[in-house]
């Protein structure tokens, strides 16, 4: 995990390919479907988790630490 954006609800991931957005590897900023999940992670600290596509952009709407 790159950053963390609290007041905007939104976190920038550096991951793999995402098969079901049809996206290969990249930087980029997501949204999350729940702000307090912002609370349980650090940058630099590997998650795991999925993005679906919303009509505002691209969505978190699951993570959690890759320990």
């Amino acid at each position: 995990m790159r950053r963390v954006d609290r007041a905007g609800g939104k976190i920038t991931l550096r991951h793999g390919e995402i098969k079901n957005l049809d996206m290969p590897p990249m930087t980029m900023v997501f949204e999350v479907a729940d702000k307090s999940w912002l609370d349980q992670i650090k940058v630099g600290e590997r998650v795991r988790f999925q993005a679906d596509k919303s009509a505002s952009g691209f969505v978190v709407t699951r993570i959690e630490s890759g320990k």
